[in-house]
């Protein structure tokens, strides 16, 4: 009897893990969220490009780069980003992220930024 238990929850094992990862394009979208004071929202695109933006008062801080999933973890690298010494952008009190920034697949709907979640917008 026990041996039959073992048999036949070994594929359940198999599938539950399985159904843990998410794929690249179920993944792709937009999703926004708080964070404190901040509004950030996050696009993913099918060309591996993306865009985060993060919004307090009328200061805003943007990142624009690549995203890759590896493990249920997107890493995006802000590497697109338009000249630093843009005026414009210094005289609204924005700025650019720069560097790598890691995020937490929590389901196909929710990523987790730190400790902000951010749910895909419909």
């Amino acid at each position: 009897m026990k041996k039959l238990f073992v048999i036949l929850s070994i594929p359940f094992l198999f599938s539950s893990c399985k159904s843990q990862q998410y794929s690249f394009n179920t993944l792709c979208g937009t999703y926004d969220g708080k964070e404190g004071f901040y509004y950030v929202e996050l696009k993913l695109n099918q060309d591996s490009t993306c865009s985060l933006m993060k919004l307090f008062d009328l200061a805003q801080n943007n990142c624009y780069g690549e995203w890759h999933l590896h493990n249920n973890l997107i890493t995006i690298k802000c590497n697109r980003n338009p000249e630093s010494d843009d005026i414009a952008k210094a005289l609204q009190g924005g700025g650019f992220i720069e560097g790598n920034l890691e995020l937490k697949v929590l389901s196909n709907k929710k990523l987790k930024l730190d400790d902000t979640i951010l749910k895909r917008k419909n």
